[in-house]
Order: C-alpha cells, then sequence, then structure tokens
C-alpha cells in the first residue's frame, strides 16, 4: 500500500511540475510610438485629446514555443497634462476638470489572468482591471487586438466611458453655452517590445 501511495505521488509531482516547465512569462514594455486618444461632443463641435507620451508593459504567459496562452498582468499610465488638444482652452479646462494637479495620473491596472484568443499572430484580448482617474476607481473591462510581429506587439482598442462616473464635470466653456457631453471614447495605440 505505501508503495502504491509513492509512486502516485511521484506521478502527481511529476504531472504538476511538467504544466510549471512548458509555462513561461513573455513581458513587453510600451514604445515612444504609442498613443492614447480621447474624443468626445459637445453643443457645437467634436474634440479630442491626445496623448503620446504614456507608459504600459503588459505580461502574458506562453509555451515553450512563445505562443500566447493568457494574460496576466498589465499596467498603463498616462499624465494628465500630457492630454493635448488644438484648442487650448477645451485643452485646459479638460486639466482642471479632471484635477491634474492633485491628481497628475489616468492608471488601469489589471492582474486578473485576463482572456486571449488567437487566430495565427493576431489575439483578441480582454483585460478587466481598475480604471482610476481624479481620485476616483471603476472596475473595467477592456477589449483589444493585438498583432504580434516577433519583437513587437501593437495593441489596439476602444474603450467608451462616462466623465460622471469618474466625478468629472463635462467642461462648459462661453457661459455654458458650449457644453461637453458626458460619454467619450477612449482610442489606444500601444506599441510593446520585448
Amino acid at each position: 500500500m505505501r508503495t502504491e501511495i509513492k509512486i502516485f505521488i511521484i506521478c502527481v509531482i511529476a504531472v504538476l511540475s511538467a504544466g510549471f516547465v512548458t509555462a513561461q512569462q513573455i513581458s513587453y514594455t510600451s514604445t515612444d510610438d504609442s498613443y492614447v486618444l480621447v474624443k468626445g461632443t459637445s453643443t457645437l463641435h467634436d474634440w479630442e485629446l491626445r496623448s503620446e507620451t504614456l507608459m504600459s508593459e503588459v505580461n502574458f504567459a506562453a509555451d515553450n514555443d512563445d505562443e500566447i496562452e493568457s494574460l496576466e498582468s498589465v499596467m498603463f499610465i498616462v499624465e494628465k497634462t500630457t492630454l493635448e488638444s488644438d484648442r487650448s482652452r477645451l485643452e485646459e479646462m479638460a486639466h482642471e476638470e479632471m484635477d491634474a494637479g492633485t491628481y497628475p495620473e489616468i492608471t488601469f491596472r489589471s492582474d486578473d489572468n485576463g482572456i486571449v484568443s488567437s487566430n495565427g499572430d493576431e489575439y483578441n484580448v480582454t483585460a478587466t482591471g481598475d480604471l482610476t482617474i481624479s481620485g476616483v476607481t471603476r472596475s473595467i473591462s477592456v477589449d483589444a487586438t493585438c498583432i504580434n510581429t516577433g519583437d513587437e506587439m501593437v495593441c489596439t482598442g476602444t474603450k467608451d466611458l462616462l466623465m460622471t462616473d469618474f466625478g468629472i464635470d463635462p467642461p462648459r466653456l462661453m457661459l455654458g453655452t458650449l457644453r461637453t457631453h458626458d460619454d467619450i471614447t477612449v482610442e489606444f495605440r500601444v506599441v510593446y517590445t520585448r
């Protein structure tokens, strides 16, 4: 009986060890070719804020052939004052309403083993994590399409949000005659290197 138990334990350890040996982590860091774009509308015209200064890291679990199996973690940070517009007053108001002086960063963090499905070198990724803007944190899910070119991973996607969900009053200009609407779309293109 003891011999059977020992053999069983050895088999369990061997199976578990094999799983650990085949899994590895691939880490990517964003490059200067990345951007985030915040798009909105108002009573007069559409508007956008753009930043090409962001920092992001992503970690994937992969097999020994570098085939991505799952998303392990994502970290994304953009400084609010790097969000710029061709309308300087709108840009200034947006920074004020987001309280950039007190809360300088917008962050998204996920450690929630995201969902990954693949089609060749194209991956559809869903990350669920915490988005923090102006001291308010909300749990959101973000979908991205990522193309793996070998040395680079290019991830693109969009996410619809409401400013008021994060305690931000939609900016008003010209004594309130120009009002931005609550709903915004965040568009991103992040180029990662290993």
